[in-house]
């Protein structure tokens, strides 16, 4: 929260987060958290704002002038994701992660303990489908248009996350206009598994080097040829 929160009647803006599970939602959200005027909020599911009264209950959950709303794909929705609040405007962040790396993530997140022993093609298919279907979608509805639309990919969030935050800054209109690699813990709640990332890597509020393990680049090797995903990658400039 602010020192000095935003009066209830002043212009804010609401952002809605969009991505696949296991994309590094979390890592994006806390790094915009780190201006003073944008949201730190646990993950929101923005779909069940649908009343006459949606804008008013959202701009009720923080102070900040700069409402930043994250929910992912979840299997179910992932061929018509997002369905968005019932508020007159929004902008929207797209975040974007390399099929293989998500693949490798959503496999641990799903099956924990026992991911190592489960088959790997089948998997690897069905997840990899869950990915282009929730990318398909995004692409149809969110052209990246830099006004309203701001698609980021993971890879190049962590690579260079100060060079991307400042955009992310400018295209919000946060007064907080210098990029960030770190960002401040959450104060009213934790990250937890669930919701948001609940890792180590998240807790050291630090941006963290994420080299590619061989599992990874197995999995790409596995699903990269299959038709749908094939073309989701190079709508999103994956090579």
């Amino acid at each position: 929260m602010t020192q000095n929160p935003a009066p209830r009647t002043a212009q804010r803006t609401i952002a809605i987060e969009l991505s696949t599970m296991r994309s590094g939602s979390t890592l994006l959200k806390a790094l915009m958290s780190a201006a003073p005027d944008i949201s730190s909020l646990p993950e929101v599911n923005f779909t069940k704002y649908q009343s006459a009264n949606a804008l008013e209950k959202i701009h009720a959950l923080c102070d900040e002038r700069i409402i930043v709303l994250k929910r992912p794909a979840w299997f179910h929705d992932a061929s018509r994701y997002p369905k968005l609040p019932n508020v007159p405007e929004t902008r929207h962040l797209i975040l974007t992660r390399d099929v293989h790396t998500n693949v490798a993530s959503l496999r641990k997140m799903v099956f924990r303990k026992i991911e190592p022993y489960l088959p790997k093609g089948p998997i690897d298919r069905w997840l990899a489908n869950y990915w282009s279907k929730s990318y398909d979608s995004l692409l149809s509805r969110f052209p990246d248009d830099g006004a309203k639309n701001f698609w980021v990919r993971y890879e190049d969030l962590v690579n260079d996350p100060i060079h991307w935050t400042e955009k992310i800054f400018a295209f919000l209109g946060s007064e907080h206009t210098e990029g960030v690699d770190s960002y401040p813990p959450p104060q009213d709640y934790e990250w937890k598994w669930g919701s948001d990332d609940g890792g180590e890597k998240i807790q050291s509020l630090k941006v963290q080097a994420n080299p590619i393990p061989q599992s990874s680049l197995d999995i790409l090797e596995r699903v990269k040829n299959i038709p749908r995903v094939a073309a989701t990658r190079r709508k999103l400039g994956y090579k």
